[in-house]
């Protein structure tokens, strides 16, 4: 049985934490990549504290499916540390995120990449810069790395590619991915809504599918809810807009594959 997927998940010890998990396998999920929650450390030591925090959560959830940790600096903490002059921290960060990745407690790094909210032109060449870092660190690494950036159309899905395949990189994840066929140098992590699988399905596009799940008492379901991708994966399969070969490429073998699991 193929084990469904959700490429993009956070989880938080004062949020649903491990509820969240059983719902996720009881709807019929099988692992999770457990991305590292935003906490906005001021200094490298903070950081240092708040991937280990992650790890400790990966492996809790391991006791109930299979999940394996990306780490990274968030655009929005990028911005924070960059308006306060702590941009050395930011750096820093990534020097962390590299020895994780050497050591094999990680999987992948993530998220990296731009604020998705309005930042002076300044502080938007910053975070780009700092992208633009962290994807050569991946390619010298041979590691996945998931994009994190602001709402794209197809003349930027297509600019972002270019820099993408400019810079040799091959093991890039745009995540929040739309559903459109431009992606050709990174693979798009879709919100796994009925109607965005179905347009990917259409357009014959290889994607990997996520909730963003954010694991905030504050916004509960927010983006999408754990239970999402394999309620949708399942549904789509009972409605013949997926085979069974389609799960098994999308929830198994592309993340076998981008992941070395």
């Amino acid at each position: 049985m193929t084990a469904i997927t959700d490429n993009h998940m956070h989880l938080d010890r004062r949020g649903l934490f491990l509820d969240a998990v059983n719902q996720f396998k009881k709807a019929g999920g099988g692992r999770i990549i457990l991305v590292q929650k935003p906490g906005f450390p001021q200094s490298v030591e903070e950081f240092v504290q708040q991937v280990e925090k992650t790890l400790a959560v990966c492996q809790a959830v391991r006791n109930i499916v299979e999940c394996y940790a990306v780490v990274g600096l968030h655009p929005a903490e990028f911005d924070r540390l960059y308006n306060k002059g702590k941009e050395d921290v930011c750096y820093q960060a990534l020097d962390v995120v590299e020895s994780y990745v050497e050591k094999k407690k990680v999987v992948g790094m993530g998220e990296f990449g731009r604020p998705h909210y309005p930042v002076s032109a300044e502080t938007y060449e910053a975070s780009h810069e700092y992208m633009i870092q962290a994807l050569k660190r991946s390619r010298e690494l041979d590691c996945p790395i998931q994009l994190h950036t602001e709402s794209l159309d197809s003349d930027g899905i297509a600019s972002l590619d270019r820099l993408v395949k400019e810079l040799g990189c091959t093991r890039v994840i745009k995540h929040f991915a739309s559903p459109h066929p431009e992606y050709k140098s990174m693979i798009p992590s879709i919100l796994a809504t009925e109607s965005n699988v179905t347009q990917a399905v259409t357009s014959r596009m290889e994607f990997l599918m996520e909730t963003d799940y954010i694991d905030d008492p504050r916004r509960p379901g927010a983006v999408l809810g754990p239970k999402t991708v394999p309620k949708t994966t399942l549904k789509l399969v009972n409605t013949g807009t997926l085979t069974e070969d389609m799960v098994d490429r999308i929830h198994d073998q592309e993340v076998r594959t981008l992941y070395n699991l």
